[in-house]
């Protein structure tokens, strides 16, 4: 039976998220003419967001894996689970919204109503890139999250029987090599479901081998060695960048989980407490900066003092969000779990 809580997956998932929201925090105040440091603008910058991302997608098939190989997978209980996870609290950030700048400002006016059903599953940001939506938070990350959430059935079910696993591994490494080519160059396959399941169902393997006590110590290892010479050559062939960050983003995973496992006593505890909001924080950090932070440090003095206060702000502030947030909906929960009728006695 794994451990309930496992540093090392509070500390990945709390550096992937810290950079990303740091990362937009640098990159908006450009955009908008503020003061940023010039590596925000940076190809070095954006690699390793681009790594954040894979990192955040491999330790949601890891986190998956693991829970389902200690308790039985049952499809209703699982989509219950994802439902409760994601929804409540999109839907309470993404309302408020929607009503300020879409129904009281009239905003995004030529937007057929009828496409309000994708921002209420959740997949508004993934499809913006196609096709006009009511886009406001949750980027297009969110619906490729909630489509993997969709697939890993399949993924747990190639890997729970020895023969299945070779099937799913190759079939991952052919959709791995041909995402770059399968499309049009306007479309960043990194920002795909296909450029991301791959990484997701390979974090999914971590999480089988965090399961089993003998095997967590040797085989993730020597995957992680021969991922990070592949990322090596990769780049040094001049491939596709979508190979080299996928490999080296999975090379390091497993060392930084490591690294994680460090955290003892309180602050293993406090790294648990702060995981637990990331979701929020993922969900309302990049419209703070943009409707909040942004136009207001614009206007003040240009300084690194300044920069690093606002960033501060931001931090705090989506912090308490997700902590506010949170609180709203386990306060729901709880009365809907109360509302339930309750069986007849001697039923």
């Amino acid at each position: 039976m794994p451990q309930k809580t496992l540093p090392g997956l509070d500390g990945i998932r709390l550096a992937a998220i810290l950079w990303i929201a740091v990362y937009h925090f640098g990159a908006e105040l450009s955009v908008a003419g503020a003061y940023s440091p010039a590596f925000f603008t940076t190809g070095a910058c954006a690699a390793l967001v681009l790594g954040a991302v894979f990192w955040m997608t491999a330790l949601s098939g890891a986190c998956l894996s693991l829970k389902y190989t200690a308790v039985p997978f049952r499809l209703g209980e699982y989509a219950k689970n994802r439902f409760w996870a994601i929804y409540p609290l999109l839907w309470l950030f993404f309302f408020p919204l929607f009503l300020y700048s879409d129904v009281l400002h009239h905003n995004n006016a030529g937007v057929a109503p009828w496409r309000l059903v994708f921002s209420v599953l959740g997949i508004d940001g993934y499809l913006s890139a196609w096709t006009p939506t009511f886009y406001k938070i949750g980027e297009w990350y969110l619906g490729c999250q909630i489509l993997l959430y969709c697939l890993f059935p399949l993924v747990l079910w190639g890997l729970r029987r020895r023969g299945r696993q070779g099937v799913l591994a190759a079939a991952m490494l052919i959709l791995w090599g041909a995402v770059p080519f399968l499309f049009p160059d306007n479309v960043d396959p990194f920002h795909t479901v296909c450029g991301q399941l791959p990484v997701f169902a390979a974090g999914a393997a971590f999480g089988r081998w965090l399961a089993d006590p003998q095997q967590a110590g040797r085989k993730p290892l020597a995957a992680s060695a021969g991922l990070l010479a592949a990322a090596v050559l990769c780049g040094a062939a001049s491939l596709p960048d979508y190979y080299t960050y996928s490999l080296a983003a999975l090379g390091l995973f497993w060392p930084a989980f490591l690294l994680g496992q460090l955290l003892r006593g309180r602050a293993a505890a406090l790294a648990h407490r702060a995981a637990r909001l990331c979701y929020g924080v993922f969900l309302v950090h990049h419209v703070g900066i943009t409707l909040v932070l942004a136009p207001r440090l614009k206007a003040l003095p240009a300084s690194p003092a300044v920069w690093a206060a606002g960033l501060a702000a931001c931090l705090a502030g989506a912090f308490l969000a997700a902590w506010v947030g949170q609180a709203i909906v386990g306060f729901l929960r709880r009365l809907l779990s109360r509302a339930k009728p309750r069986p007849a006695p001697g039923k």
